[in-house]
């Protein structure tokens, strides 16, 4: 008579993973969480599905088209240049927006479609003590969105007057090696909805000494209507500083509107 088997216990072995796997491993999501976090997208921003012109990261930049989830604001900031080229989109060139490298601050790259219904955006990060950004204009070029339709804003923040501000970097931009540089200002507003009038105050430079170079001065364009972007030149100032701009504005429909941005004068 043959004994039954002898039964084998079987010890699963869990090796934990050496100090070097496991510090691999730290930084692997150490890295991963810091390109999540430092990435120049808007989260906010619906992508059109299965479209490859949706608005996504496109390698140092989030660029694309999006869907629109609410009316836009009454009164807002859209384009901040002291120079703005044509440009021939034909040629596929890249654009070449340029800044003086004054501030050490990292600065925030915006643009934004102008045209009505043509809801464009991109976004990107300015190294900090860089003066320029390469942005191809594949997708520009795809979208056939021309220099007309195209705001284009440069921010970063600054401390000023005891308070920490968001600051608007004069911007050039255009695609050959070296854009001109200036003393004046354009400015692009573009309302959500028609305006009466608007109405400019301009402080500066910040500090003691600043003076009201306008106060409260209307535009006089007689006619705003709604998404339809207003280039108002911003011109004669000298001294370099921060200024801070006032705009105001009267609906047409009854009501007010009021925004403010401070920017940075360099000089000459």
């Amino acid at each position: 008579m043959l004994s039954s088997p002898r039964k084998w216990k079987v010890k699963a072995v869990v090796r934990r993973p050496s100090c070097r796997l496991r510090m691999i491993a730290a930084v692997f999501v150490l890295h991963t969480a810091y390109a999540i976090a430092s990435t120049p997208c808007d989260s906010s921003l619906v992508q059109p599905a299965a479209n490859p012109l949706g608005y996504r990261l496109r390698g140092d930049r989030c660029e694309g088209i999006y869907v629109q989830q609410v009316s836009g604001a009454p009164l807002a900031v859209v384009s901040w240049t002291q120079s703005y080229a044509d440009y021939d989109l034909s040629s596929m060139r890249p654009l070449k927006i340029a800044w003086q490298a004054t501030l050490s601050a990292p600065i925030r790259l915006r643009a934004q479609g102008l045209r009505r219904r043509l809801y464009f955006r991109m976004d990107a990060d300015g190294r900090p003590n860089s003066q320029a950004f390469t942005w191809p204009t594949d997708v520009l070029s795809a979208l056939q969105i021309s220099r007309s339709d195209l705001g284009i804003v440069g921010t970063t923040e600054y401390e000023i007057d005891g308070g920490r501000r968001q600051v608007y970097i004069p911007l050039r931009i255009s695609q050959d090696v070296n854009s001109p540089q200036s003393g004046s200002y354009s400015l692009a507003l573009l309302p959500g909805m028609e305006l009466k009038e608007v109405f400019l105050t301009l402080t500066g430079p910040s500090g003691k000494t600043a003076v009201k170079l306008k106060d409260g001065e209307p535009v006089g364009y007689g006619y705003y209507p709604a998404e339809r972007p207003i280039e108002i030149p911003i011109g004669g100032i000298k001294n370099s500083g921060f200024y801070h701009l006032e705009i105001g504005a009267t609906l047409r429909s009854g009501g007010v509107a009021a925004i403010e941005l401070w920017f940075y004068h360099p000089g000459s």
